[in-house]
């Protein structure tokens, strides 16, 4: 089951609280692909490709602290 989950961190001076939904995409019965909002606000989907982290958003800085996080999360590599 898919649960969604939050996760507090700090980038770059500022905090911000991650809602993270993994999102029905998998590679060895793990989501690799997940809906995130950064304070209440839509950030985008960032996906795991087995080697990155990739999204549909131009925060590169923040998409790869997102990743790692939920990366510790779920240990996808």
């Amino acid at each position: 089951m898919l649960v969604p989950f939050s996760i507090p961190f700090e980038f770059n001076g500022k905090r911000y609280v991650c809602e993270i939904e993994p999102i029905k995409s998998f590679w060895d019965n793990r989501p690799t692909s997940f809906q995130v909002t950064l304070n209440n606000v839509y950030f985008g989907i960032i996906s795991f490709t087995g080697k990155c982290w990739e999204s549909d958003t131009k925060k590169k800085g923040l998409v790869e602290k997102i990743g790692n996080l939920i990366h510790e999360k779920f240990v996808l590599a």
